[in-house]
């Protein structure tokens, strides 16, 4: 049975479903888009990051046909549906794995960043340039990374922050904007209207084009192999040598997009610093990304397990060559230290 209450993480007001079998919350939210919360993971609620996580990575309404949603259900059982799912049955959806360590490894780790991504977002929401963004307050709270809640120094609990303390630094946020010259707003002397328009200034588009050429000299990799249950052992061993390294993991099926899977592909090797690519199952797919991230000048690391025959063109590469998964991390993180960094 679906009724209205306010969301949880932002208080926006949602459509709300109780599933007393599976113990979980489904929501959709006008803010933080369509998200699930098992009541193991509950806790989640009180990450203040949350608001922003979900709300620049929100699946909303209107791309229901994709039937995705964020979870905090295992990854394992995500893998499960994801697979029905592929395979015809939509019963539970495309539901897509989150946790306090997604959460945080995706999180702004500066005031510089959080910058780039406000105007990387508000440059995404502009259909047009030039054309106006309007947001709700609790939309700007998401977009200025405004915590709604902080811990209770007498409590030791987490509660809510005061809505102007809110406001004060969401104000703070969009003048810092404005003087650096990259947004013009309504919102002035301190005074925040709901909705607020916000548009990016030339300024604020050449530091989108600058922040979109720097891409490729940031942390992410792209990772080409063959997606399975029989590859999940490979997939987590190649993400923890990559992680280890400090750099962030890309796999294509685990990337939130709304385009067909070519050019999104084509778009994350071209974004990535580097390219690791395993070939142990001879996937034409892993070849052919391959191929395409050397045509580019990407940096490409290569493994395969051993005894498996390489296509003659590229045998001769240097391969990380393994034979357990448990090989791989060390390894896999010694190579990038040593031709990447």
């Amino acid at each position: 049975m679906t009724t209205t209450k306010a969301c949880p993480v932002c208080g926006s007001q949602a459509n709300a479903q109780q599933n007393y079998d599976s113990l979980c919350a489904f929501y959709v939210c006008p803010v933080c888009g369509r998200y699930e919360i098992t009541y193991s993971s509950i806790e989640l609620i009180n990450d203040p990051k949350l608001q922003s996580f979900l709300f620049y990575n929100r699946f909303m309404d209107d791309s229901i046909t994709e039937y995705r949603y964020h979870t905090t259900l295992s990854k394992e059982k995500c893998d499960e549906y994801k697979k029905d799912f592929e395979e015809g049955d939509i019963t539970h959806g495309h539901p897509v794995h989150m946790d306090s360590d997604i959460i945080d490894n995706w999180y702004p780790k500066s005031f510089a960043e959080r910058v780039d991504y406000i105007i990387l977002y508000l440059s995404k929401r502009a259909k047009h340039i030039g054309q106006r963004v309007t947001l709700k307050v609790e939309e700007l709270y998401g977009l200025l990374f405004i915590d709604r809640k902080e811990i209770d120094a007498f409590s030791r609990k987490m509660e809510p922050r005061q809505d102007f303390i809110c406001l004060d630094e969401a104000g703070y946020m969009l003048n810092f904007l404005v003087e650096e010259g990259f947004i013009t707003t309504d919102a002035k002397d301190g005074s925040i209207p709901s909705p607020v328009s916000i548009l990016l200034t030339p300024k604020g588009y050449a530091r989108v084009d600058a922040l979109q050429k720097a891409v490729s000299c940031g942390s992410n990799a792209l990772v080409a192999m063959k997606f399975g249950d029989e590859t999940k052992p490979l997939r987590e061993a190649i993400r923890k040598g990559i992680k280890d390294a400090r750099y962030n993991a890309i796999f294509i099926d685990e990337v939130q997009h709304n385009d067909f899977i070519t050019p999104e592909l084509l778009k994350h090797i071209r974004d990535s610093k580097f390219v690791v690519v395993d070939l142990t199952h001879q996937n034409n797919g892993a070849y052919f990304e391959e191929g395409y991230a050397m045509g580019l000048g990407k940096p490409v690391i290569q493994l395969c397990k051993r005894h498996v025959q390489l296509h003659f063109d590229i045998a001769q590469k240097n391969t990380i060559i393994w034979d357990t998964e448990e090989d791989i991390p060390d390894r896999l993180t010694n190579r990038i230290k040593a031709t990447i960094d």
